[in-house]
């Protein structure tokens, strides 16, 4: 097999075998989208829970900034791992928001206490 008078090297099998290690280092493809889907749906009734505990708070006129101040420190979480990743002037605009509404809440949160 010569290509422009020069013969193609086939890769040894250990040089495949290190190249697909690389590549599935952080687990295969599968196994990335379920860890990414379970997660995700965990998140969506961990969310819920919070509107109900949330509501229920409110209801009986108890003071709720425990549960909100534990949703913008999950969404203050997700914008710093979403600007680490891609550096988007939006992300810093959200995290800036979110980290306002979590001082607020904490702030509030410990006033209780006094």
């Amino acid at each position: 097999m010569e290509q422009n008078g020069q013969e193609m090297q086939q890769p040894s099998k250990e040089e495949i075998l290190a190249r697909s290690r690389r590549e599935n280092r952080g687990g295969d493809e599968r196994e990335r989208t379920v860890r990414i889907q379970g997660e995700s749906f965990s998140l969506i009734f961990v969310f819920l829970m919070g509107l109900v505990l949330l509501a229920w708070k409110r209801a009986h006129g108890l003071p709720a900034e425990d549960v909100l101040a534990m949703f913008w420190t999950a969404s203050a979480a997700g914008r710093i791992y979403c600007l680490a990743q891609r550096r988007n002037t939006s992300d810093m605009v959200t995290l800036a928001i979110c980290l306002a509404f979590l001082g607020y809440n904490l702030v509030k949160f410990f006033q209780v206490f006094r």
